[in-house]
């Protein structure tokens, strides 16, 4: 449970830092000041996510009750 909170604490902590950037950014850019939300997705949001998604897709017992099947 601690690890969870752990991971769960940096995924947060990383979405709100790169959308610090991206408003940063944005206010610092030529032309036009809004904030770019598709920087602050494929940055931000994606990275912070993947993680879950692949071990929620590859969970050790899913793994494990895969190679016990095949022998």
């Amino acid at each position: 449970m601690k690890k969870f909170r752990i991971c769960l604490s940096l995924s947060l902590f990383w979405i709100i830092l790169v959308g610090y950037l991206v408003w940063a950014n944005g206010l610092l850019a030529r032309g036009t000041k809004d904030f770019r939300w598709d920087e602050w997705i494929w940055f931000g949001l994606i990275p912070a996510i993947a993680p879950y998604l692949f071990y929620y897709i590859w969970k050790p017992g899913i793994i494990e009750n895969f190679f016990k099947q095949n022998k």
